[in-house]
């Protein structure tokens, strides 16, 4: 239960920082139109007089702009894509050792094993969305469950793939390689919680839209 215990916290509170900023910057868009609104009521109702027309006006227009910049910001984030890692799946058949050092880390961090292993030229190793599918009969669970309800150490539909750097494989020894991928693994239980997929998402689209 260790890694569960030590990286849901810790994730969720970034997560949720993110998700305040992300609450902020919308407020922020909807505000100048929340006192426009008021305003042009209490206008229509007679409880402001005509010296405010000016008011309204200013402020309306002000709420355009920010509704206009604040939905085209949206809109660049909705249409990015984020650029795709070149990666190489690697099926239990292909390195059946390696599959079995992951479900080893998995089981003993008391999370979700990875979905997929895959391969990356670039010296580093995260976790990531994708496409690999999980290896047959390693499934279990729905998305829903992933990371949440999954048996540790098993593969549940909706887990992250774990992409590894390929250099490591032939400079790290064995106690290395485990000691490496073990923060990385631990990070399939968090993977799935709501605030987190939330915040991963805005981020992802906030790096893709800068990328353009």
């Amino acid at each position: 239960m260790l890694g569960k215990r030590s990286s849901v916290p810790t994730a969720r509170d970034h997560a949720l920082a993110v998700l305040r900023v992300r609450g902020a910057a919308l407020a922020a868009a909807l505000l100048p139109a929340g006192v426009a609104v008021i305003l042009w009521a209490a206008r229509a109702t007679g409880r402001l007089s005509g010296s405010w027309q000016g008011a309204c006006w200013a402020v309306s227009g002000f709420a355009v702009l920010a509704l206009l910049v604040g939905g085209g910001v949206t809109a660049a984030i909705i249409r990015s894509r984020p650029a795709v890692t070149p990666t190489i799946a690697v099926p239990p058949s292909m390195a059946p050792d390696l599959h079995a050092l992951v479900g080893d880390l998995a089981r003993r961090l008391d999370v979700p094993a990875p979905s997929a292993i895959a391969l990356t030229p670039d010296c580093d190793s995260w976790l990531e969305d994708g496409d690999h599918p999980a290896p047959e009969g390693q499934r279990a669970g729905s998305a829903g469950d992933a990371a949440a309800d999954g048996p540790a150490g098993a593969s549940v539909e909706g887990a992250p793939v774990l992409v590894i750097g390929s250099p490591f494989l032939w400079w790290l020894r064995i106690p290395e390689l485990r000691a490496l991928l073990a923060p990385v693994v631990a990070g399939t239980g968090p993977w799935a919680h709501p605030d987190i997929a939330a915040a991963r998402a805005c981020v992802r689209g906030l790096d893709a839209a800068v990328a353009r």
